[in-house]
C-alpha cells in the first residue's frame, strides 16, 4: 500500500514555536512528527512512501533518506496541495493514501481500503472523517445514506440547532484514474485540492466518505503542539484492541420505560455475555441514548445515579467497564439545551467514536450489542451489531 504525504507547507501558525526545521518535522518529546507518522502507517502494512516536500526540504530528505521505501519530489516553487500531489504524478500507484503531513489520527486505515473494497465499484476519492463535538472550530462535512460528500459546512456557517458532526481528519483514499482530468491541465500553476479540487468530485459524484476513530491532533496550532508532546508518543505506546460496545437499557438492566436513579434489575445472562467478552480482551464501554432528559423525564444526574448503579453492580462481579458515553440530545427535546441534531445519539456512531478517541480499539474486530434493531444497528459499515432477543 502506498501513502503520499503533503510534507510541503511552511507552517505560519507555528513558526514562532518552531524555527529550524519544517512543520512536518517538529519535534515530538524529541523524534520528528513524521517518523511517528511513518511508525504508525508501516504498522498497518503501508510500504511505499512519498513525501511531497518544499519549504526546507533537505530537513526531511535527510532524515528519511536511508529509508530503502521512501522517496521524495521537491517542488521549486509552491503549488498548493492540489498542485503538489498531480506533480507527483510519475510516483502515484493506481490506488494511494493521500495524508497531510502535519495531522496526527490514530485511525486503522485499513477500513478505507476493505470498504472501498466492499461497497464502491467505481474510481473515487474516499475521505476519512473524524467525530467531532467542536464543529465550531472545524466547520463539518455533510453527506448521504451512502456516505456519498453532499457539501463542507464552513465553520461560520453551522446551522444553530448543530450539536456535533464529521469533521475532514486529513485521510483520502484516491484512484489516481479520477484526476486524469485535471492532470491533462496542469502546467505547474497553484491548486488547492480543498478549495478547487473538492467540490470538482463532489459534482460528478466520486467524493465518499467513511467516519473513523482514533486520537486526533493538529500540530500545526501552538497550543496543540504542546499537547502533542505527550498525546502522540502515549497513543503510540498503547495496544489497539477490539471493544464490546453496549446498550444500557434494556440490555444490561431490564427497561421498564425512561429508566432512572439508583434503583436496578441487572439482565442477568447480559452478565455473563459481558464477562465473556471481558475474558477474550476486549475493551469494554456503555454506549447509551438518554432522551429522557432531553424530555423532561428526569434530570441528568438522576442517569448518572443510574449509570453509577449499574457500574457498581459490575464491579461487585468482577468486571469493570472501560468508558460510558451518553448522549441527551433530541431534535423533539422540551428542555431547549438538548433540542438539537447530534451524531452522538445512537444508531449514528458519534458516541462509539467518542469512545475510540479515549482508548485504542479495533473498531473493525468490534461488535455492538442492544436489545433495539432501530436503534442499536450502528451506521458503520464496519461494526457488526448484535440485536439480542427479548
Amino acid at each position: 500500500m502506498q501513502a503520499v504525504i503533503l510534507a510541503g507547507g511552511f507552517g505560519t501558525r507555528l513558526s514562532h514555536v518552531v524555527k529550524d526545521v519544517p512543520k512536518p518535522m517538529a519535534p515530538m518529546a524529541g523524534v520528528p512528527f513524521l517518523e511517528y507518522l511513518y511508525r504508525e502507517l508501516s504498522g498497518q502494512g503501508f510500504d511505499d512512501f512519498v513525501f511531497l516536500t518544499g519549504h526546507m526540504a533537505d530537513v526531511i530528505e535527510n532524515h528519511f533518506r536511508e529509508y530503502g521505501n521512501v522517496r521524495f519530489l521537491r517542488e521549486d516553487h509552491p503549488l498548493g496541495t492540489g498542485g503538489a500531489l498531480l506533480n507527483a504524478w510519475d510516483l502515484l500507484d493506481t490506488e494511494f493514501l493521500l495524508i497531510n503531513g502535519d495531522t496526527f489520527f490514530d485511525a486503522d486505515f485499513t477500513l478505507l481500503y476493505k470498504y472501498k473494497a466492499q461497497q464502491i465499484k467505481e474510481p473515487s476519492i474516499l475521505m476519512a472523517l473524524r467525530f467531532s463535538e467542536d464543529v465550531g472550530r472545524y466547520g463539518f462535512v455533510e453527506f448521504d445514506d451512502d456516505y456519498r460528500v453532499e457539501s463542507f459546512i464552513e465553520k461560520g456557517a453551522l446551522p444553530p440547532a448543530q450539536a456535533d458532526g464529521f469533521i475532514n481528519a486529513g485521510a483520502y483514499l484516491i484512484d489516481r484514474e479520477i484526476l486524469n482530468g485535471v492532470h491533462d491541465s496542469f502546467h505547474g500553476q497553484m491548486i488547492s485540492i480543498e478549495t478547487e479540487l473538492f467540490p470538482l468530485f463532489i459534482k460528478e459524484n466520486l467524493f465518499r466518505c467513511l467516519p473513523l476513530g482514533g486520537a486526533f491532533i493538529d500540530i500545526g496550532i501552538p497550543d496543540d503542539y504542546r499537547r502533542a508532546q505527550t498525546l502522540i508518543p502515549d497513543t503510540m505506546k498503547k495496544e489497539r484492541r477490539p471493544a464490546l460496545f453496549i446498550d444500557k437499557d434494556g440490555t444490561l438492566i431490564e427497561d421498564s420505560g425512561y429508566v432512572h436513579g439508583k434503583d436496578i434489575v441487572p439482565v442477568k445472562s447480559t452478565l455473563e455475555l459481558v464477562r465473556q467478552y471481558k475474558e477474550k480482551g476486549f475493551r469494554l464501554v456503555i454506549i447509551t441514548n438518554q432522551a429522557g432528559v432531553a424530555k423532561g423525564k428526569f434530570r441528568e444526574q438522576d442517569f448518572l445515579d443510574n449509570i453509577n448503579a449499574v457500574l457498581s453492580f459490575y464491579e461487585e462481579n468482577g468486571i469493570r467497564f472501560d468508558d460510558w458515553e451518553y448522549c441527551c440530545y433530541h431534535e423533539n427535546a422540551v428542555i431547549e439545551k438538548y433540542r438539537k441534531r447530534s451524531y452522538a445519539r445512537k444508531p449514528w456512531p458519534g458516541m462509539i467514536l467518542k469512545a475510540a478517541e479515549k482508548l485504542p480499539v479495533d473498531l473493525g474486530n468490534s461488535v455492538m450489542v442492544g436489545d433495539n434493531k432501530d436503534v442499536d444497528t450502528i451506521r458503520l459499515p464496519y461494526l457488526r451489531s448484535v440485536i439480542l432477543d427479548k
